[in-house]
């Protein structure tokens, strides 16, 4: 896999999925996941992984 974004700007993506009153701004968000990673699915396994981790320190 290529060399992935810093966390920060996941989340940021993230929040941009979240924000239900702009479509536009919840379809970057997710084009944006889509591109770094090459699939939701990834994005989303990725994500989990994080914070998995995060939980276990």
């Amino acid at each position: 896999m290529h060399k992935l974004p810093p966390e920060s700007l996941i989340r940021t993506w993230v929040w941009m999925m979240s924000e239900k009153d702009s479509p536009e701004l919840m379809q970057k968000g997710r084009q944006n996941l889509i591109n770094a990673f090459g699939s939701m699915q990834k994005a989303i396994e990725y994500i989990e992984q994080k914070a998995n981790a995060g939980e276990a320190s």
